[in-house]
């Protein structure tokens, strides 16, 4: 989100203006559409979770894993054809919005569900300690941004984003249990079912 700004400009040039009612309306429309991308993520996600696709059980953990690994593919793809991106605004738009998506799709979705199957005997404390992480993750990275942006170029922040999506797709694969995979299909969906509840 935190990007959006740049690549909005990028895409679609700067919208200059005296008028600050055009300015807000035409950031509101470009947002509109980011979201419009973004969105079915998290019901694209809730259709899947504890069913099987392509004969694979789609647990949290693999939801995530899928999300982690297309961002890093779709960040790779924007930082290392940014100059020829910035000529085709629609595709760049695309797959930047499709990161939003398989941001929800995966991490975003599962980071609810996650720590309730992982944490079972002291669930509270640990959700608060992953939400707290969470929150340190986040105020890192928007002090961070803004710096490295400036001084390293937009380019290198999206690879950068593609690094950090590999990192995550590594720590979910060594550290979040794989016996959650291994329960049955039924017992999954209710323990998801009731998480999301």
């Amino acid at each position: 989100t935190l990007f959006q700004p740049i690549v909005m400009e990028a895409a679609f040039g700067t919208h200059a203006t005296d008028n600050a009612l055009h300015f807000l309306r035409r950031t509101a429309l470009d947002s509109l559409l980011l979201t419009a991308i973004a969105l079915p993520g998290y019901a694209i996600s809730d259709l899947v979770l504890g069913n099987k696709q392509f004969f694979i059980q789609q647990t949290p953990r693999f939801v995530m894993l899928q999300g982690f690994g297309a961002m890093a593919v779709l960040y790779l793809t924007i930082g290392v054809f940014w100059s020829r991106l910035r000529q085709s605004p629609a595709i760049l738009i695309v797959l930047y919005g499709l990161t939003f998506f398989f941001a929800n799709y995966g991490p975003n979705k599962t980071r609810f569900v996650l720590p309730s199957l992982v944490f079972t005997n002291c669930r509270s404390t640990f959700n608060g300690v992953c939400a707290a992480c969470g929150k340190l993750g986040a105020l890192v990275g928007a002090s961070l941004f803004a710096p490295a942006a400036d001084h390293l170029g937009d380019r290198f922040v999206m690879l950068l984003c593609a690094v950090i999506a590999v990192v995550a797709f590594i720590t979910t694969k060594c550290f979040v249990p794989q016996d959650n995979e291994e329960r049955d299909e039924r017992t999954l969906s209710r323990q998801i079912s009731g998480t999301i509840a």
